[in-house]
C-alpha cells in the first residue's frame, strides 16, 4: 500500500511540474521579466493556504488575519516615515488598515462562500487586468498614479469577474444578473482600491510598501484591492441579506 502511494504521489508530481511548466513558458512568453514569475509561483504557494483557511478553519484564518495586520501596520509606519505630519498619516493608515480587516473577520464569521466570492473576483479581476493589460496594451487608465494599468486590462478583469458572478450565482439566492452586476461592481472597486495603494505610494515615492511577498512587494501591495473590496461586500450583504 505504501508502494503504491509514493507512485501514486511521483505521478501526480510529474503531472504538476508538466502543467506548471507549461503555464510558465506561456506566461514567459506574454511577460519575460522574473518578476512575474515569481509573483506566480508565490501565488501558487498562497492561494491554496488562503482557500484552506477560508473554508476549513476559522481558527488560522484569524491568526493569518491578525498577523497580517501587524505587517500592515509595520508596512505603513515605513511608508508614512519620511511624512511631515505624523499623526494625521497615522490616522489615515488606522482607519485604512483597521476597517477592511474588521470587514474581512466579520464576512469571514458570516459565510464562507461569501468570502470566497470576494477574493475569487478580486484574484480574477487582477489576474485577467494584468494578462490583458500585457498582451493588448492600449491607454493608460491612470498613467500618473499606476502607469502599467490600462483600460484594456481594466476591460478584461471586469468581463472575467462577470464570469465569476454568473457561476457565483449557483451558490446563492440573489440570482444571476445580480450576481454578475455587482461582481463587476465589486472588480471596479477592487481596481479603484488599487489605485489608491498606489496613490499612497507615489506621495511617498516609493514602488512597493515592502518585499516580504517575492514578486508582490509587501503585503499592503499584495492586499490593495481588499482594502475597498472588503467594506463594500460587507456593506452588500447587510442591506440585500436576501440574496445570500
Amino acid at each position: 500500500a505504501l508502494e503504491n502511494t509514493k507512485k501514486v504521489l511521483h505521478s501526480a508530481n510529474v503531472i504538476f511540474n508538466k502543467i506548471f511548466g507549461k503555464i510558465i513558458a506561456k506566461i514567459d512568453e506574454i511577460d519575460p521579466s522574473e518578476n512575474t514569475k515569481q509573483r506566480v509561483i508565490s501565488a501558487v504557494v498562497l492561494v491554496p493556504l488562503a482557500v484552506y483557511a477560508i473554508c476549513f478553519s476559522q481558527s488560522l484564518f484569524f491568526f493569518i488575519t491578525i498577523v497580517i495586520t501587524i505587517l500592515m501596520a509595520a508596512e505603513w509606519l515605513d511608508l508614512i516615515k519620511t511624512a511631515q505630519d505624523q499623526k494625521k498619516w497615522r490616522l489615515i493608515g488606522l482607519a485604512y488598515i483597521a476597517i477592511p480587516m474588521y470587514c474581512v473577520l466579520k464576512l469571514r464569521l458570516q459565510d464562507t462562500n461569501i468570502m470566497l466570492w470576494m477574493f475569487a473576483v478580486i484574484w480574477t479581476t487582477d489576474i485577467f487586468a494584468f494578462f490583458s493589460g500585457k498582451t493588448f496594451g492600449g491607454a493608460k487608465l491612470a498613467p500618473q498614479i499606476s502607469p502599467n494599468k490600462t483600460w484594456t486590462g481594466l476591460m478584461g478583469g471586469v468581463a472575467a469577474s462577470m464570469l465569476i458572478g454568473f457561476l457565483s450565482a449557483f451558490m446563492f439566492r440573489g440570482g444571476i444578473f445580480f450576481f454578475v452586476f455587482f461582481s463587476a461592481l465589486l472588480a471596479l472597486i477592487e481596481q479603484a482600491s488599487d489605485l489608491l495603494e498606489s496613490k499612497f505610494k507615489r506621495i511617498f515615492g516609493v514602488k512597493d510598501s515592502g518585499n516580504i511577498i517575492p514578486g508582490h512587494g509587501g503585503i499592503l501591495d499584495r492586499l490593495d484591492g481588499v482594502m475597498l473590496s472588503a467594506p463594500f461586500v460587507l456593506f452588500l450583504i447587510t442591506f440585500f441579506s436576501d440574496k445570500f
